[in-house]
């Protein structure tokens, strides 16, 4: 979706997502995406210049925690009740307040969704989520964390929108769009 084509009313939602071919985007909650290719890292660090925000769970946040300090960033944690601020970082409880009135009080026109799983199946139920991109790196991990978790079977229709090689290795670049 154009960014600059856009109702003024509207929020874009954009999640990334890097994964192997098995659909796990880590080996635990605790491990981080080192095992990703330049290509997917250069395509995600050019792509989060056009982002207003980025949110994340409490795991992803605190892997990346140094490359975030001067980005605006949200993180979802259980922990509080009310919004948190430290400099450029809100955490944020999205089961006691209502997320999308925080955005639009904010006048974010562009937000990139992280993950975990947890986040990106909240995005997904709020039907908050707008476009997917997902990076396959060419790997096999036969367990670790699911790209989407969730506690019951639900069905989401995207669209396929470009298909990229990244590398000679065979990453790829899929950009989905949401049915609606």
């Amino acid at each position: 979706m154009n960014r600059k084509h856009r109702s003024l009313q509207q929020t874009l939602f954009s999640a990334y997502v890097a994964t192997s071919i098995d659909g796990r985007i880590a080996r635990s909650s605790q491990s981080g995406t080192d095992w990703t290719s330049k290509e997917d890292w250069n395509f995600f660090q050019k792509s989060l210049q056009n982002f207003d925000v980025v949110v994340m769970g409490h795991s992803t946040y605190n892997m990346a925690k140094q490359q975030l300090k001067k980005r605006n960033t949200i993180v979802f944690t259980s922990k509080i009740n009310k919004p948190k601020s430290s400099g450029s970082v809100t955490f944020f409880n999205p089961e006691k307040l209502d997320f999308k009135k925080f955005i639009k009080d904010r006048n974010y026109k562009n937000v990139a969704v992280l993950g975990g799983p947890k986040v990106y199946n909240f995005f997904l139920e709020h039907k908050m989520l707008d476009e997917l991109f997902v990076t396959i790196e060419p790997y096999v991990f036969t367990t670790g964390v699911p790209m989407f978790s969730g506690d019951e079977f639900r069905k989401y229709e995207f669209f396929l929108q470009s298909v990229k090689r990244l590398n000679k290795k065979g990453t790829l670049l899929l950009r989905y769009k949401y049915g609606n």
